[in-house]
């Protein structure tokens, strides 16, 4: 993983100040910067992913966050997919909303089996933060505005389900790198200020600022989800199992880090002998 920058996105279903412990990360995003290059690879890693937890055995890894916030959360994706990501940042609904405002809206394309569910999510997004904003009434590319926006990640219920949903979120981020990128050095201090204090993260505001000079070389190249074979089982709830852990964390460092013939640590080989031994699937 040398040259690369990994960063740990968290979005939590929070509705208020609280981005800690005791909230569930809804969205977990891997941004993989090569350093070199500037592109960047997100990846999202589906929140019902079985995985080893410290102190807590095999669960989802969305539960990682709410047992012991970002600190655990990084250390179970680490120690899963056999990475050494140390920085992350955590945002719930209300700040994504307020940010794509602050951008004056991002260019998302809308299917025709999402208008109905993006209603009932404006509607709900709208009374959870506080926010106004409209019913979509056509299909095709158009400009969301920041409760119009959460509103699409959201939703889960149309062909692909949550793994569709974790995709929609990428593209939101993808969208707001973009407009981003059309602001002035200004402008885009001015977002800074007013979104940094709100965000819960180890990065420092000058290492943020620091990064300003390099946006606009900034490019996302891939987007995926992780695992990418996965099974269902229901234990003592619904599961997302790697088929099999081992397997996905090779393709995983293979793809993203171009390193051919990756042999996973033992303690994603013990990991992953422990999930097969629980649900039996290989």
């Amino acid at each position: 993983m040398s040259g690369y920058r990994n960063i740990a996105l968290f979005g939590v279903d929070s509705r208020d100040d609280n981005l800690g412990k005791g909230n569930r990360s809804d969205c977990i995003i891997i941004a993989s910067i090569n350093n070199k290059t500037k592109e960047i690879h997100l990846v999202s890693v589906y929140r019902d992913t079985y995985v080893q937890i410290e102190g807590h055995g095999l669960d989802k890894i969305t539960h990682a966050y709410s047992y012991g916030e970002a600190p655990l959360a990084l250390s179970t994706l680490n120690t899963n997919l056999d990475l050494n990501i140390k920085e992350f940042v955590t945002v719930n609904f209300d700040l994504v909303a307020e940010a794509v405002n602050l951008l004056g809206g991002i260019s998302i394309n809308i299917e025709q089996s999402e208008i109905n569910y993006i209603n009932s999510y404006i509607d709900a997004t709208s009374y959870s933060t506080g926010i106004k904003s409209e019913h979509i009434t056509k299909t095709g590319m158009q400009t969301l505005d920041g409760v119009q926006a959460v509103a699409y990640s959201r939703i889960r219920y149309t062909a692909g389900g949550d793994y569709k949903r974790t995709e929609r979120m990428r593209d939101v981020l993808t969208a707001m790198l973009q407009k981003i990128k059309t602001k002035s050095v200004g402008e885009i201090n001015n977002f800074l200020d007013v979104i940094l204090p709100k965000v819960y993260t180890n990065i420092s505001a000058n290492d943020i600022i620091g990064l300003l000079p390099d946006i606009m070389n900034f490019k996302i190249t891939d987007s995926i989800g992780w695992p990418y074979e996965t099974k269902g089982i229901t234990l003592n709830a619904w599961y997302g199992v790697p088929v099999t852990l081992e397997e996905n964390v090779t393709r995983l460092h293979e793809e993203l880090f171009g390193e051919e013939n990756y042999t996973p640590t033992s303690t994603v080989k013990n990991i992953s002998n422990s999930i097969i031994k629980k649900t039996g699937y290989q």
